[in-house]
């Protein structure tokens, strides 16, 4: 649930050639534009490096506002990823919702359209943090104003369209940026991005992992987890030892082992679903598993246990600090599990926070209003969801005054394979085609 929304990785569909006009301007463009970007005001290139194909990576920070309503609480230096490609091309801003990685990789939009990708660390993460660690500022609009502070600026050097996209929280993010800046981008394209309008209803979550995939490996997953509480004694002592030797605590987050080992049988549920789903499924232990096998299932199913220490949870205190107080989060009840569980406050996104930050207010009509904002003006809009991933059981939808919108959901997919390309064929040609219009592109299929 919570940690596993730190996970995601988007499998990216192949390129689209850039017309042949605009091949040849680029090849007009010096291979260095550092000159262009020193221009820029707020922006200094720290870095710069070739890549193959011609382009090149051009590590950055730009100088943001604390608050962008007050500007007497200074400034802090945010760290930005450029790959060039042409100042012809379309650009895409990338919205990493976390960290900035130093990564060469491009995302998806960027791949078809064959264009520019500047990505984005988001506030309150890695170096990107204000000194004074004012909480306060970490809102969704706050974060909207940073991209458009960036591509308002951006625009002096690339000029043509711009389209926004981003996966998991990034997707989130690049969301709330086209809300309250619609004018940025040409088109959004938000991946795997879950949207909980009403954080006091997570039904719709028990519903999807009461449906998902097929039936009898959902009915295995759903025994483990029984299994995995039904020897909780036995995973505490082996979660101690490993959290000593590896050098890790829990105490923190959970206070008790035997809170963690539940809290972690819960999650290895909605973890399967969301990173493996039924392509997995033989790996699911059988009935009368061994604790070493349960111990191994606990790890697998999580992608690592190290995920889920006070040490890892410290470094993204940034995201559980917004779905505490905008973006909400899901609770499960997990219903199989009732006569196992002993910690009904266990599952909740507070305990993840230190306790100076575990009582500020959550409010209620942050995510109502981007919904509403969709519902009635939202336009070139498309959100991509796996058939698997959890995340997706509570999504952004589409109303009936939504302009040039879709919502696409990828059969078999979970949250880090879900993509254009992997569409059925109709569809993903219609969505790469919706992509390529709003670029000003012609889509090649």
């Amino acid at each position: 649930m919570v940690v596993g929304l730190l996970l995601a990785v988007v499998q990216f569909a192949g390129t689209v050639p850039a017309p042949a006009a605009e091949a040849a301007a680029a090849d007009r463009v010096p291979s260095d534009i550092a000159p262009l970007l020193a221009k820029v005001p707020g922006l200094t290139v720290r870095q710069q490096r070739s890549m193959d194909g011609g382009r090149r990576q051009y590590l950055m920070e730009f100088r943001q506002w604390v608050d962008h309503r007050d500007h007497r609480k200074g400034t802090f230096q945010q760290r930005l990823n450029l790959i060039h490609r042409s100042l012809s091309a379309p650009s895409v801003l990338y919205s990493t919702g976390y960290e900035l990685e130093e990564s060469q990789a491009l995302s998806e939009p960027s791949r078809l359209l064959d264009g520019n990708e500047l990505k984005i660390e988001h506030r309150f993460f890695g170096p990107s943090s204000p000194r004074s660690r004012d909480w306060s500022t970490l809102t969704i609009r706050q974060s909207a104003d940073d991209y458009h502070a960036v591509v308002s600026a951006l625009k002096r050097v690339y000029r043509g369209s711009w389209i926004s996209t981003g996966l998991s929280k990034g997707g989130m993010a690049s969301v709330y940026h086209h809300r309250f800046h619609p004018r940025d981008v040409a088109g959004t394209v938000a991946y795997v991005a879950p949207n909980d309008v009403d954080d006091a209803d997570d039904s719709a979550y028990d519903r999807f992992l009461g449906m998902v995939g097929e039936p009898t490996c959902r009915a295995g997953v759903e025994r483990v987890s029984r299994q995995l509480l039904q020897h909780r004694a036995e995973l505490g002592a082996r979660l101690d030892a490993w959290a000593r030797s590896e050098g890790f605590t829990f105490a923190r987050t959970f206070r008790t082992t035997d809170r963690a080992v539940e809290y972690l049988a819960m999650e290895s549920v909605f973890s399967f679903w969301m990173l493996w789903g039924d392509q997995q499924c033989g790996l699911v232990p059988m009935p009368n598993a061994s604790v070493d096998t349960l111990w191994g299932w606990l790890d697998f199913s999580l992608d690592g246990l190290d995920g889920y220490t006070d040490q890892r949870i410290s470094a993204h205190v940034g995201y559980y600090y917004q779905a505490a107080t905008q973006l909400g989060s899901p609770s499960p009840k997990f219903p199989w599990l009732a006569d196992l569980r002993r910690y009904p406050d266990v599952y909740r996104i507070r305990n993840f926070l230190p306790p100076g930050l575990r009582d500020r207010p959550f409010d209620r009509g942050a995510m109502r209003d981007v919904q509403n904002w969709i519902d009635r003006h939202g336009e070139r809009l498309m959100f991509v969801y796996g058939q698997e991933d959890p995340w997706g059981a509570e999504r952004f939808t589409v109303g009936a005054c939504t302009r040039d919108s879709a919502v696409f959901t990828v059969p078999g997919a979970t949250h880090g394979t879900a993509s254009l390309a992997a569409l059925p064929t109709p569809a993903s040609s219609r969505a790469k085609a919706m992509l390529a219009r709003w670029a000003g592109r012609t889509a090649s299929h």
